[in-house]
């Protein structure tokens, strides 16, 4: 009993002393979400959150970045690379259109002293879809934007898809580490009990 009451004056001279919260005009909540892909009302610039997705395409020459432009009509499409992992290809996909029949030329020498990030670069028209994969080179690592431009044609007429790949992480060391010791730990078990038995 005795110490009950050391305890219960104790907590009442905590009590005591402690002070009630004062309110100092600040009261909000921040988070940070992770949303799916995310277009611009426009589709001429993407959030790309999920690699699996296909994203809607459209060129505006407002999509270009500062140094980018050409002699003649040109746009840009500007992927925001969220993955979290690095984009080893991109593949689009544009579908008929006043350029129909045009003969599709792609490079990967860059723009004005932009770098392409790119080396590996097919164009060909299939029916009157034109088809236009990049893949190699330093590709685009998570957390960096990527830019598809086009010059020559008006932006305008280029509506269509694309798609990503991106590279397959590693496995963790200390996963793979932890995987082979309980495989081993297991194998030993299923031996002892299989002698067990057989005594």
């Amino acid at each position: 009993m005795k110490y009950l009451r050391v305890l219960l004056a104790l907590s009442m001279l905590f009590c005591g002393f402690s002070g009630h919260a004062r309110a100092d005009g600040i009261d909000f909540r921040a988070t940070v979400l992770d949303g799916p892909n995310q277009c611009l009302p426009d589709n001429t610039a993407c959030f790309i959150h999920d690699p699996g997705e296909t994203l809607t395409v459209r060129l505006s020459a407002a999509a270009c970045p500062t140094g980018v432009s050409a002699d003649g009509p040109f746009g840009c499409f500007v992927g925001d690379n969220l993955t979290g992992l690095t984009i080893t290809s991109i593949n689009f996909t544009f579908t008929g259109g006043p350029y129909e029949g045009q003969t599709p030329s792609c490079d990967s020498a860059g723009q004005n002293g932009i770098p392409s990030a790119f080396d590996v670069v097919t164009c060909e028209l299939v029916g009157s879809n034109y088809i236009l994969n990049f893949a190699g080179g330093k590709s685009v690592p998570t957390g960096t934007d990527f830019v598809f431009f086009e010059e020559g044609a008006n932006p305008s007429d280029f509506i269509g898809t694309a798609t990503i790949g991106v590279a397959t992480p590693e496995p963790d060391s200390v996963i793979l580490l932890s995987t082979g010791v309980m495989m081993a730990g297991l194998f030993a078990f299923w031996q002892r009990r299989r002698v067990s038995f057989g005594a």
